[in-house]
């Protein structure tokens, strides 16, 4: 799986490349988000930082990818340093509708606006 952090002005980051497996969940989520104007960064974010962000309201949502889960919220995260929670443990907007879209899209509910969806006979 894959794993994003969406801020406080919008904007989303992900781990690069070489530090996370590459994925077509990944992309698509990527290409989603920067068709909605929204800027993705490929960065590395480390645990302390996240905790911070968390801690400060700068992070507002963190959710994970990939194939049979397509977008899985992070409401909590445990570690040995202590736990901590992000916007209360509850589902973000931008995670559950870049979700929304991506399932439309691969059910054929929406437009695909990248052509990902081919017809097998």
């Amino acid at each position: 799986m894959n794993v994003f952090f969406v801020f406080d002005d919008g904007s989303l980051s992900t781990p690069p490349l070489g530090t996370i497996l590459p994925g077509i969940t990944r992309d698509s989520i990527i290409a989603l988000a920067r068709d909605a104007g929204k800027t993705v960064r490929e960065e590395p974010y480390s645990l302390d930082q996240w905790r911070k962000d968390a801690a400060s309201g700068r992070l507002k949502e963190a959710f994970a990818c990939g194939t049979a889960a397509v977008i899985s919220p992070i409401g909590k995260v445990r570690s040995v340093s202590g736990d901590f929670e992000i916007s209360g443990g509850a589902a973000g907007p931008v995670a559950m509708g870049l979700r929304k879209q991506l399932v439309d899209i691969q059910y054929g509910r929406t437009n695909d606006p990248h052509n990902w969806i081919r017809k097998v006979f």
